[in-house]
């Protein structure tokens, strides 16, 4: 079955699986987000696709808030599988799958509503799971050839990828509570600094309360 992209539930992808790699460290550069291999993600392309992605997503909140530290750390850990999966690629000179396009196609179908920067923010974002098992099966089926089975190119790419992860340097800003782990984006408690207070521990919890959401000012919250 390809891979597809999911129109529907954006609250539960912002909020539930997240990200992939090694994990978030401090040291990077003034402005840098995410930092993967020879490729950098800026703090503004996050704000900015994060921005997009949270009209995008609005709608499907039906009234609930939800706080932008979980909309930007779903961001940064998608942008950052994204070029992991990219470099994989160009490292075994392949190009992703064809289930990826199919995908993406089927998913625009069902966006038309849009303005064209939304559909980009879903397709990015939301589809980052998708574009990283479509670079797994490319590069499985070059790995082992076209007489292996499905399943064998699946296992034999998501090889690749957790390996292309541990041998390349992945960092992610720790504002963002996002770590890679198994080559997956998940939310994690990454700040540097230890939340005491109520309110702190809300911001930083990783679950997302939406109560909590609704009483921060627009800005830091979508819906």
């Amino acid at each position: 079955m390809s891979p597809r992209l999911c129109t529907g539930a954006v609250l539960a992808a912002a909020s539930a699986v997240l990200l992939t790699g090694c994990g978030a460290v401090p040291d990077l550069n003034p402005g840098v987000a995410v930092s993967v291999g020879d490729d950098t993600v800026t703090t503004r392309h996050v704000a900015d696709l994060a921005a997009d992605y949270c009209k995008a997503a609005a709608p499907q909140l039906q009234g609930q808030a939800l706080s932008r530290h979980y909309l930007n750390g779903r961001v940064a850990g998608s942008l950052a599988v994204r070029s992991a999966a990219d470099q994989m690629l160009a490292d075994h000179d392949v190009e992703v799958d064809a289930s990826y396009a199919a995908a993406v196609k089927q998913a625009e179908a069902q966006l038309k509503d849009m303005t064209g920067a939304q559909r980009d923010a879903i397709v990015e974002v939301q589809g980052s799971s998708v574009y990283v098992a479509a670079a797994e099966i490319a590069v499985g089926k070059a790995v082992l050839g076209s007489s292996a089975s499905d399943d064998e190119v699946k296992a034999a790419g998501q090889k690749e990828f957790l390996a292309w992860l541990d041998d390349h340097d992945v960092r992610i800003d720790p504002r963002y509570g996002v770590a890679i782990e198994k080559g997956e984006a998940v939310l994690k408690d990454t700040s540097l600094s230890h939340a005491v207070s109520g309110t702190a521990k809300q911001a930083d919890a990783t679950t997302p309360d939406s109560t909590y959401a609704a009483t921060l000012p627009p800005t830091q919250r979508c819906g």
